[in-house]
């Protein structure tokens, strides 16, 4: 696995406090000997979140890729998983919102646009934003979905019904000021889905080798847990996270839904091409029948009416 070199410090913000239930019971855990990132883990509701953490600029920055990366990106992606995740989603969204005259929904980080145009095919008015140039251009040119560039904090207050996040808040180095703006954009009574990345079994044993090894057999830490994925929740915590801030949590599930290939990943915990491909077919055959570690967390919550 290609280790990126470590942020500059003065990209960083750090943190020492739970994120989720603002617990200071927390534990530290040794830092990576690959990153030298520190995984911390709150004892109270079970989120695991990284110490050092990009700030803002530094993730808009990051994630402003042109159409040519954007798309080699989208080249390792599981088509038929993204897009029977989004209809199921979308059939869940369209019972929970109810028939309504010109009901709107927002997907933040909209990518290329495919989850808005289903939405549209539902009869959603489709809107979104997007850091990355490169999906812009991409969301137009592949769905004719136009989309906003820069954060929800510039746009008006109250349009949608619905607002959607699709593995964005482990993105984030401050999932509040996230859901606050998500809040904004509702209308009152709005629904909010949102996908985030999950600590799964799979996670913990992979602490258990690195907390083993004081850091050094952390290649599973290391893919989990980096600045693509800043927090990982549990279903405690992502309920501690939404009450706290006043939401009215509909629903948290967790869910077996991998969106990349099995051969890509497995490759990015340094297992060689051929190997990754020959051990993928067995893996993918788990995942069909869902029977792999749940990995992310579906969430439904509503702004009060």
């Amino acid at each position: 696995m290609n280790i990126p070199p470590a942020p500059p410090a003065d990209s960083l913000v750090t943190v020492d406090t739970c994120l989720a239930c603002r617990s200071r019971d927390v534990r530290t855990h040794a830092p990576s000997g690959r990153t030298g990132f520190v995984i911390l883990q709150c004892r109270d509701c079970g989120l695991r979140f990284l110490r050092d953490r990009l700030s803002l600029d530094a993730v808009v920055s990051d994630y402003d890729m042109d159409a040519d990366a954007y798309a080699a990106f989208t080249d390792i992606t599981r088509p038929e998983v993204i897009d029977s995740s989004h209809a199921e989603v979308l059939e869940r969204i369209d019972q929970l919102v109810g028939p309504k005259p010109g009901r709107s929904l927002f997907d933040v980080g909209a990518g290329d646009g495919g989850f808005l145009a289903m939405a549209r095919e539902r009869g959603f008015a489709p809107a979104g934003n997007e850091l990355s140039s490169g999906a812009i251009e991409m969301a137009w040119e592949r769905n004719k979905v136009e989309l906003h560039k820069g954060d929800l904090a510039t746009l008006d207050a109250g349009l949608h019904d619905a607002v959607t996040l699709w593995c964005v808040l482990a993105h984030v180095p401050d999932g509040d000021v996230l859901l606050e703006d998500v809040k904004k954009v509702l209308k009152p009574g709005g629904l909010m889905f949102l996908q985030t990345p999950r600590w799964s079994k799979m996670d913990g044993m992979g602490m258990v080798a690195h907390d083993a090894t004081k850091g050094r057999a952390s290649r599973i830490t290391d893919r989990r847990m980096a600045m693509h994925h800043m927090s990982l929740h549990t279903v405690k915590s992502m309920r501690a996270t939404l009450e706290r801030l006043g939401w009215e949590v509909v629903s948290i599930e967790p869910h077996v839904r991998y969106s990349l290939t099995t051969a890509s990943y497995l490759h990015s915990l340094g297992i060689s091409e051929k190997a990754a491909e020959r051990a993928s077919r067995p893996v993918n055959a788990l995942l069909d029948r869902d029977l792999f570690f749940r990995n992310v967390l579906d969430v439904y919550a509503r702004i009060p009416g």
